[in-house]
């Protein structure tokens, strides 16, 4: 024990209840605060995800949530980064394919770099001067895509250097929304440069001039305009007409942001498809499918029948009665099965249906799986922490029986109390925390032979069985020292020394002396707020005098005072 100060500052009526609370609610915060950080980490989840499991986990328990906090801090298993690790497991994000870009030909290079310097002032007799061309405008007519007409430009020797527009569809666009009215009779190299750096432009010519129809299937193409490039897939076809070549054209933008928005959902929620075709005996996945079974987007996807050698051999069973299930029955099945994989265990959750033809017969399987490894590690870790929740509510439950056990052994009831000459005792005790929480308060009275009374109160720090025991100890072993007769402050100094002696025990106390003949209060304090003295309805710490104590403890005083009743 140590000596608190000696003085200490007063607090209103209305003040000290709302500075009460304040702290109550800072020691919440910070439990739960630190709650969540120890569920994160024992389940692998980040902190918001871990407070909504500890949301759960109170309302399963039927605790409050400041408890079920208390309870996940009070349970730090060893196996908390193997379940972390079990719940963090990820299945690698697919590979794609990269896309190859052509490099532009020397001829590209040098047409972009005489295009600003070309005098286009004759483009518009070129077009004015053009004959009828039916089969040109049939194609433009005929074409659901975007399409243009366009005319040869020549120089002096009759080489093509450019073409130009000379009509195009209303569904035909550029990649900067430009159509018919912002194109017609002008340059493609100088409207569209990404026609001679991918090459089109040549092609383009080389119809033109030998009378055959080219092709070209989806290609990553970009162009530039005014210092703003665009790019997309596209696919093109070029065919001759009498007076140029017709082109059609599609960006595949639309499809590509479909199919990059499937790509992000797959990867996000880990979920791939696949398809067997029965009748040729093919399959197509995924690289989302693939990679939920630990498989390269090189390697053949397993058959259906062969699928249970993937799986783990435990589970080959269930896999097989799903099998059987889609051919024999023709029903849709739902299971959960686990794979091995080089970069360890997978569990997935699969949905799979039969395609059937008109005679009822099976031609195809879609198939659908989710890797759910993350999710199965959550809920084990989960079930783990719920059962050590349990398992320490059990053990705070008995010890709290327990405490509550010895302090009414050794504490007696009201009207079990010693009384003191020429005093009225009165007990009354209030809980600064959760009353499920047993502190070490205690209070002891005696009459002395000498006529005497001894009255004290004091605290030993902790809660549930250690402090009740410590409690014990230290009341105890005062009221045995009592009978020594020695002032306040030296019982004081005794009494610490027999704390002293046990391991991590502190406390507080005061001690006093009553004597009904002289009227005379004499007491020491070790670490308590001094007596409160009520008179004529108003409440006064006690006024005292320090004096010297010849006892072992020099920390403690003793203060003497007349009540004046």
């Amino acid at each position: 024990m140590t000596e608190g100060p000696e003085t200490r500052g007063e607090l209103g009526a209305d003040t000290a209840p709302e500075l009460a609370d304040l702290r109550g609610a800072a020691h919440d915060r910070a439990m739960l605060a630190e709650a969540r950080v120890v569920l994160a980490g024992r389940l692998g989840v980040p902190p918001g995800e871990a407070l909504q499991h500890l949301i759960w986990l109170a309302r399963d328990l039927d605790l409050e949530l400041r408890e079920a906090a208390e309870l996940v801090v009070g349970v730090r298993a060893p196996e908390e980064s193997r379940a972390g690790e079990i719940a963090g497991t990820q299945a690698p994000a697919p590979r794609t394919a990269e896309t190859v870009q052509e490099e532009p030909t020397p001829e590209a290079e040098e047409i972009l770099r005489q295009i600003t310097a070309v005098d286009t002032r004759g483009d518009a007799e070129i077009v004015s001067a053009l004959p009828d061309d039916p089969e040109a405008r049939a194609v433009l007519d005929s074409s659901i895509d975007g399409a243009a007409h366009l005319v040869p430009v020549r120089d002096e020797e009759g080489r093509v250097v450019d073409l130009l527009y000379a009509n195009l569809n209303s569904g035909a666009r550029d990649l900067f929304g430009r159509g018919a009215a912002e194109l017609s009779g002008l340059r493609l190299l100088r409207t569209d440069p990404g026609a001679a750096l991918s090459g089109l432009f040549e092609e383009y010519v080389n119809v033109m001039e030998t009378g055959v129809p080219h092709e070209r299937e989806p290609f990553l193409y970009s162009t530039a305009q005014e210092g703003l490039s665009r790019t997309s897939r596209m696919s093109v076809r070029c065919a001759p007409v009498p007076t140029g070549v017709c082109v059609v054209w599609r960006y595949h933008h639309d499809e590509d942001r479909l199919h990059r928005r499937l790509e992000r959902v797959e990867r996000l929620a880990q979920l791939g498809f696949g398809e067997w075709d029965l009748v040729t005996g093919e399959a197509d996945w995924t690289p989302q499918m693939a990679a939920n079974y630990g498989l390269d987007l090189t390697e053949e996807p397993p058959l259906p029948h062969d699928l249970p050698k993937v799986v783990a051999e435990e589970d080959m069973p269930l896999v097989e009665e799903a099998v059987q299930t889609l051919f024999s029955r023709k029903e849709p099945v739902e299971f959960e099965h686990r794979v091995t994989t080089s970069e360890g265990r997978r569990n997935l959750w699969v949905f799979a249906e039969p395609v059937l033809d008109e005679s009822g017969l099976p031609v195809s399987i879609n198939i659908v799986s989710q890797d759910i490894t993350r999710r199965r590690g959550v809920e084990q870790a989960l079930a783990e922490t719920r059962r050590e929740m349990l398992r320490q509510q059990a053990s705070i439950a008995q010890e709290r029986r327990v405490a509550v056990t010895l302090r009414r052994a050794i504490l007696p009831d009201v009207h079990q109390v010693e009384q003191i000459p020429g005093l009225e005792i009165g007990i009354r005790s209030l809980s600064a925390e959760s009353a499920a929480r047993i502190g070490g308060d205690w209070f002891a009275t005696r009459a002395l032979p000498d006529g005497r009374g001894l009255f004290a109160i004091g605290d030993a720090a902790g809660h549930g069985l250690p402090a009740a025991a410590n409690m014990a100890r230290t009341r105890n072993g005062l009221l045995g020292l009592a009978y020594t007769g020695q002032p306040a402050g030296q019982l004081l100094g005794y009494l610490n020394e027999l704390v002293s002696d046990l391991q991590s025990a502190t406390g507080t106390a005061i001690i006093a002396y009553f004597d009904p003949r002289r009227r005379l209060v004499q007491w020491s304090c070790a670490g308590h707020p001094p007596p409160i003295l009520v008179r004529d309805g108003m409440a006064a710490p006690w006024r005292s005098t320090r004096s010297r104590c010849s006892g072992r403890s020099p920390a403690s005083t003793t203060r003497r005072c007349r009540p004046g009743w």
